[in-house]
């Protein structure tokens, strides 16, 4: 279903104001018609030059409205556009009901008029005369000749009269029904353009709900991703400077410096080869303390990256269980209003039929008099 779109129409105060400016030029033109001084002694131009511009006024006024009217008139073509199948629908269906109610409750010979046309008729009636005061006719009768069919004017005034009346109650029945379709089609107009609003306002909120998760969302990840940009960057950092120390380690360790003390070469700094026995255990025991002190940086450094990996799994987690939570309590409130929804439309079903049982039992009563009728042709229109 397409969208309502607004159109702009005069407010109620420029309305009310035309209404009493229109009211005060019919009083003065009253005036002048019913006045045979102002109708004889000739032509007001400069009232015929007002009403000029008042008629060209009125002129534009009423092609505005009916530009405006016709820019609602084909935005409401999009949507009765979509009413004309379930009105088919409903036509098709309400012809077949009629056919079949016609077909169980309205058989010919239900009618009230029946035995004006009844083809048996004749084969129903007594035999040998039963009016005019029959009591089976005299002992040798010869269907009584005396006047004959007495009551003759009678029954056809009465019938005449009995036809007019049902006549009456025909077009009066016709009549209601008609009104009643049209109240219908007016509810069911009104009642769909309600739940057209009502979609449309569900559709932007669920389109900005989803707008608004989307940008938590971005934003979420780029926080994610300058975490791990600033993670990876000072893991870069730590492997530069460790690499760095270490290459400084050994070019100005112990081991490739060959200090005499370190080796322990005999006196001197120069290092006999013929004496040289290896490193000595104190220096295999710095060494062993060095890797070992590397091995438990190594494994804290692993420990740290993995709890970084871990908290930031939680994080994922639970912004998953967050959208799905808020996934859940979006079809709960859709359920909710669509319940509601319900509800309401029952509702309004029974003040329905309680307004339309109102009109046609109390409203629609009473006939036009004739004061109704003496209110018209009491102007100069």
């Amino acid at each position: 279903m397409q969208a309502i779109f607004k159109t702009e129409l005069p407010s109620d105060k420029l309305l009310d104001a035309a209404i009493r400016r229109r009211r005060q030029l019919n009083e003065e033109r009253n005036q002048r018609i019913f006045d045979p001084k102002v109708r004889t002694l000739g032509v007001n131009v400069q009232a015929l030059e007002q009403q000029i511009k008042e008629k060209n006024d009125s002129k534009r006024t009423e092609k505005e409205r009916d530009e405006a009217f016709g820019r609602m008139m084909r935005q409401t073509n999009t949507i009765l556009e979509h009413l004309d199948i379930e009105a088919a629908e409903r036509h098709r269906a309400h012809a077949k009901a009629l056919n079949d109610f016609r077909n169980q409750h309205q058989k010919p010979n239900q009618r009230r008029d029946y035995d004006l046309y009844d083809p048996t008729a004749l084969k129903k009636d007594k035999p040998a005369r039963v009016d005019d005061e029959d009591e089976r006719i005299g002992v040798s009768s010869l269907q009584r000749f005396e006047g004959e069919d007495l009551a003759n004017e009678e029954r056809r005034r009465l019938q005449k009269r009995q036809m007019e009346t049902w006549a009456k109650e025909s077009a009066w029945e016709k009549r209601m029904q008609m009104l009643k379709q049209q109240e219908e089609q007016r509810l069911y107009e009104d009642f769909q353009k309600d739940i057209d609003d009502k979609v449309i306002h569900l559709r932007q909120a669920v389109e900005e709900a989803k707008l608004q998760q989307i940008k938590a969302d971005a934003g979420f990840n780029q926080h994610l991703a300058a975490l791990k940009r600033q993670r990876e960057l000072e893991q870069r950092r730590l492997e530069e400077e460790l690499n760095r120390q270490e290459v400084i380690q050994q070019v100005n360790g112990e081991f490739l410096t060959e200090r005499p003390d370190v080796f322990n070469i005999g006196a001197g700094h120069q290092v006999r080869v013929d004496l040289f026995k290896g490193i000595t255990a104190e220096q295999k025991e710095h060494i062993l303390r060095t890797q070992e002190q590397q091995r438990t940086e190594a494994q804290a450094r692993r420990e740290q990256q993995r709890r970084e990996e871990e908290a930031a799994s939680k994080i994922e987690t639970a912004n998953r269980r967050a959208a799905l939570l808020l996934e859940r309590e979006k079809l709960r409130q859709e359920r909710a209003e669509a319940i509601r929804m319900r509800e309401h439309n029952k509702q309004q079903g029974i003040e329905s039929r309680k307004r339309l049982q109102h009109l046609d039992q109390v409203v629609y009563t009473n006939t036009p008099t004739k004061d109704y009728f003496m209110q018209f042709n009491t102007t100069s229109r």
